[in-house]
């Protein structure tokens, strides 16, 4: 996976993160939409304003 489809892949996921979101709030499913913001907070509000990618094993860099 290049830098570039990384960095689309984590934009896709928020916008599904932000989505999703936006329904449990509608649905007033506070505790669900605590604990999905607490999983993607990070990635939402980065630290030091970027993301580390790190490779994984196995996995191609290209």
């Amino acid at each position: 996976m290049t830098s570039e489809q990384a960095a689309q892949l984590i934009d896709d996921t928020l916008d599904l993160v932000h989505q999703r979101l936006q329904a449990l709030e509608a649905g007033r499913q506070g505790r669900e939409h605590r604990a999905l913001a607490a999983e993607f907070r990070e990635w939402r509000q980065p630290s030091g304003g970027h993301i580390d990618l790190m490779l994984c094993p196995g996995f191609s860099r290209g």
